[in-house]
């Protein structure tokens, strides 16, 4: 019958010079009547696959660089600190590491390739600032920190068994002075505010040791450090200012009382102890001050004190040739390793000598060998930094 046979379908025909003829030069493999839709979609099919190799590939490349990293790094480098087996070996933490992020991600790894237990960061610096926010007295001159990011790097550090040395200046407060009425050391005129050089120069006022409200100003901050916490507050320019300008420093309330500038101190330091309720206290020197005292800075020395330790920077800064280090005369030509040694050695006989301080903090500059300090393991050591940056003239 007509309607059932086999039809083929029509094809739409084409000529030699339309696009879908197939010829070698073209490559065109489409059969006659295929459209360009389809080839089209195929199109689109390559290049979707293409493109699924490349991610492929680089989700491979990525899985193995990070494999590779895993492996390489060491074992100790998760950020957590030594454990604490009752000796205090601590490492400097600078404000851009406190403040979180990549700095402090970085530190932490520094932390634990280092054996270090504990860390020491300013609580209040020599510029007079707090690293985080506080109340009271110091929020209202302007001492506060923005944030609280200092106050979760703590917490974090707390977490993974980390010690926490809280250092504060105490009367080289440049911002205190300029804000609490009275407080500021004067000219002798007993008016003008004293500064520690020219203003021209950066000079900086100095707070006062006579200043009742000084003194109540920082107990306050001791205090706020060790509810921030401090594991050990460690007590920096406990001090009258030095320097060329010293001669020209009055100290108001010091004619009329009854206590020396050495007595002032230490009577600080006993109530800093009262205000720590218990967190060991640790006050700050030079070597040389700890062995021989210093009378322009101290009054006198201030190693024994009513302090749990005294911290001393271990530099040779004020030592003069000669000067009798442990049985050894000093000679600034003496190498690192004989220095520790001698250091050491008059450090221990000094505080064998004394009848309070119970223990001795040993402050290493940056770029020491600890392993120089004899028996460094059993001594509570501080480790400095070279990105741990001194307190210039306009800081103080």
């Amino acid at each position: 019958m007509f309607w059932s046979r086999d039809v083929k379908p029509r094809k739409r025909s084409y000529y030699a010079f339309s696009k879908n003829y197939p010829s070698r030069r073209t490559g065109t493999t489409y059969a006659i009547g295929e459209t360009r839709a389809r080839r089209e979609k195929e199109r689109r099919a390559n290049v979707a696959y293409a493109l699924a190799l490349v991610v492929v590939f680089l989700l491979t490349f990525a899985a193995a660089f990070v494999g590779i990293s895993l492996y390489e790094r060491p074992v100790e480098s998760d950020g957590a600190a030594a454990p604490f087996d009752g000796t205090y070996h601590a490492l400097y933490i600078t404000p851009d590491e406190l403040g979180g992020g990549i700095a402090f991600d970085l530190f932490a790894d520094t932390l634990a390739e280092s054996g270090a237990n504990a860390v020491l960061l300013d609580y209040k610096g020599a510029n007079g600032r707090l690293c985080t926010q506080a109340d009271e007295a110091a929020g209202e001159i302007g001492a506060s920190a923005a944030t609280n990011a200092a106050a979760d790097t703590v917490a974090r550090l707390k977490a993974q068994g980390c010690k926490i040395l809280a250092r504060v200046y105490c009367f080289c407060d440049p911002l205190a002075a300029s804000q609490l009425p009275g407080t500021a050391v004067t000219e002798s005129d007993g008016v003008s505010v004293w500064l520690d050089d020219s203003a021209r120069s950066g000079g900086q006022p100095w707070l006062n040791p006579y200043s009742e409200t000084a003194q109540d100003y920082l107990l306050a901050v001791i205090a706020s450090a060790v509810e921030f916490g401090a594991d050990v507050v460690v007590l920096d320019a406990v001090q009258f200012p030095t320097g060329e300008r010293a001669a020209q420093a009055t100290f108001p309330g010091e004619a009329e009382s009854t206590y020396s500038r050495n007595a002032v101190l230490q009577r600080f330091i006993e109530r800093a102890k009262e205000a720590a309720r218990g967190v060991p206290l640790a006050v700050s020197m030079p070597l040389s001050a700890a062995v021989a005292g210093d009378a322009a800075a101290y009054g006198g020395g201030i190693f024994d004190s009513a302090a749990d330790f005294a911290a001393v920077e271990l530099t040779r800064e004020g030592l003069a040739d000669g000067a009798v280090l442990g049985g050894t005369a000093y000679a600034a030509s003496m190498d690192d390793a004989a220095f520790y040694t001698a250091a050491a050695s008059a450090v221990e006989a000094r505080l064998a000598d004394n009848y309070r301080t119970s223990g001795v903090l040993y402050i290493l500059p940056a770029g020491a060998d600890a392993s120089l300090l004899s028996g460094a393991s059993e001594k509570q050591t501080v480790r400095l930094r070279e990105t741990a940056q001194s307190p210039t003239a306009e800081e103080k």
